[in-house]
């Protein structure tokens, strides 16, 4: 029966480290996505506004692009309109920060479920 436990104790701590891992990576290509689309804006002819809020799919009619904005939780690109109006730039991909937070809450659960297995192990070993 330890024995039992031990195993589904070490199985959730691995799945844990394992979900925090993917949390991490998702991350970080989110970030450099976006880091190496902001790092285009003032080198090169036509580099400013930023080419992706140029010519992104969902920008407004008539709309003249101003400047952008890098936001890091979600992590997106917004552009701002020069009437103030913001749209997404299209340079995370959409389904980027929902593979986010899903790993993020199987990071915490995991690690959660863990901790209360551990807890359990350690009262059951004093106990008997």
């Amino acid at each position: 029966m330890a024995e039992q436990g031990a195993a589904a104790s070490t199985l959730l701590r691995g799945t844990a480290i394992f979900a925090a891992s993917v949390t991490a990576v998702l991350y970080l290509l989110g970030l450099l996505l976006a880091g190496l689309a902001v790092s285009e804006v003032g080198s090169g002819t036509n580099s400013t506004p930023m080419h992706h809020c140029v010519y992104a799919s969902n920008a407004p009619e008539d709309a003249r692009v101003e400047t952008h904005e890098v936001r890091y939780l979600p992590v997106h690109v917004l552009c701002r309109t020069t009437d103030d109006r913001m749209f997404n730039s299209g340079v995370v991909p959409s389904w980027l920060n929902p593979a986010l937070a899903v790993s993020f809450a199987a990071t915490v659960a995991c690690a959660g479920a863990a901790f209360v297995q551990a807890d359990r192990r350690a009262a059951a070993r004093q106990a008997g």
